[in-house]
């Protein structure tokens, strides 16, 4: 695996985090947290791009194409495709109605039944690989995560942790990129709908006056979770972070120089004060991880 170049020089005195510090806090437990469940290993692969030979030369986004991407996606986050059944459905009238109506939609759902993950997917939106992509990831994360009962459907989190994990497995390009949806007009930029990017509904994006955003992190969240993701990799200055908008791309530099400022390789800033002492007065506090019963520790919290 590529590492990068040496780094980025001497990190300039003004660099902050570019999220904030609740954020910050919650993404790095949450990386390291997956370190734990699904190994260093997973670190050590290459990051999967664009151009990754999972997509098909000619692809048009027939359901037997929409499959065999699934398929080849479920080996690459390490999932028994045999557990997985394709439901793919034609939305194109809500994607009309939502066009008209400048809302969101359903572009994809994901539920257990008798212990098997059911995908649901548009097949309205299946012909664009790169967002196919992205959303299947999305949902094989929500396997890993629900369906291997590693955390519980009712946490306030949920969501926002499953988009975090398509970052550590190496999608976060796709996962990124998919957060906004631009296409070229007459003048500069506009907003192509493209519905949701969860679950169940897939109904969290946000729309304002000037873009429709896929999913449940930001951009500057996405663009930090890459620079932890880079952090753990030991990689400073990734060359595959050019394929990336260049909103993120912006923040995943800042949490770079963030990090390069504020922590020792590989490790976080907020690990400093795990396990550590600090006198406040006339009182020693010392900060641990909290334990369920058993010993066992508690899964990354949540401040959403």
């Amino acid at each position: 695996m590529s590492k990068g170049s040496a780094g980025h020089g001497k990190p300039e005195a003004t660099a902050v985090c570019p999220v904030d510090p609740a954020v910050q806090t919650w993404t790095e437990s949450s990386m390291r947290w997956f370190t734990d469940e699904f190994g260093t290993e997973v670190l050590q692969r290459d990051v999967i791009l664009p151009t990754a030979g999972f997509i098909p030369p000619g692809y048009s986004g027939a359901p037997d194409e929409v499959r065999a991407v699934v398929g080849k996606l479920c080996t690459l986050m390490m999932v028994d495709p045999a557990r997985i059944k394709i439901d793919l459905f034609d939305g194109s009238a809500q994607k009309q109605e939502a066009a008209k109506l400048g809302k969101s939609r359903t572009v994809g759902h994901f539920h257990m039944r008798n212990g098997r993950a059911i995908i649901g997917l548009d097949s309205s939106e299946t012909s664009d690989p790169l967002l196919l992509t992205a959303i299947s990831v999305h949902e094989l994360c929500h396997v890993r995560l629900l369906g291997e009962r590693r955390i519980n459907a009712q946490r306030a989190d949920q969501e926002r942790l499953t988009d975090l994990l398509t970052v550590f497995f190496g999608f976060g390009v796709f996962s990124t990129n998919a957060a906004l949806r631009f296409a070229r007009a007459r003048r500069g930029w506009s907003i192509v709908p493209q519905g949701d990017f969860d679950d169940l509904t897939l109904n969290a994006a946000r729309h304002n006056d000037s873009y429709n955003r896929l999913g449940y992190l930001k951009s500057q969240e996405f663009g930090y979770a890459l620079a932890c993701f880079c952090w753990l990799r030991h990689e400073s200055d990734p060359a595959w972070a050019s394929t990336l908008n260049p909103g993120p791309l912006t923040y995943l530099k800042q949490g770079l120089v963030y990090l390069a400022r504020n922590s020792a390789d590989g490790e976080f800033p907020t690990q400093r004060v795990v396990n550590k002492s600090a006198q406040m007065g006339k009182v020693t506090i010392r900060v641990t991880p909290a334990k369920l019963p058993g010993g066992k520790a508690i899964k990354p919290w949540s401040s959403f």
